[in-house]
């Protein structure tokens, strides 16, 4: 399938590489279908929408700024996602850009996007109890470590 794209024009995509989010994404909801691009071992990815090139998300792995990154999804979330193993999880933050103030950069640690990699089934989870912000500073000096001690 052909998935006009917002960062890598048009790209080739196995339906197999396509990840069903059941419940789209909070703000997106009608976006069922996405897929993720990064090229080999880079820091950014993209999470593209299959259906509308102009609904992407630029994603990193929140380990890349928080290592000690740690959060339990619920029985409900794991049975959703019809995880059995933590290899098959992927775990995502959205980059926010602020136009024109790239040195702004921040990440969302507060709801990572939750992909199970064998069934190419995702979710955005909310974790309201972590202490996690919604905003962390990409760029900061601050240690990334004192937010997780922060939770």
């Amino acid at each position: 399938m052909k998935v006009k794209t917002k960062f890598y024009g048009e790209v080739e995509v196995a339906a197999e590489e396509i990840i069903h989010f059941p419940d789209g994404l909070p703000g997106f909801e009608t976006e069922k279908e996405f897929v993720y691009l990064r090229e080999e071992d880079a820091v950014f990815g993209c999470l593209q929408s299959c259906h509308h090139p102009e609904t992407a998300f630029i994603v990193l792995s929140p380990f890349k700024v928080c290592p000690d990154y740690d959060f339990e999804l619920d029985e409900e979330k794991r049975e959703a996602l019809a995880i059995k193993k933590l290899e098959e999880v992927l775990v995502l933050a959205i980059v926010t850009i602020p136009p024109g103030k790239p040195e702004e950069a921040t990440v969302n640690l507060y709801a990572p996007i939750v992909i199970n990699t064998t069934v190419k089934k995702g979710m955005q989870v909310i974790l309201s109890e972590s202490g996690y912000p919604l905003r962390f500073n990409l760029w900061k000096k601050e240690s990334a470590t004192s937010v997780a001690a922060a939770k």
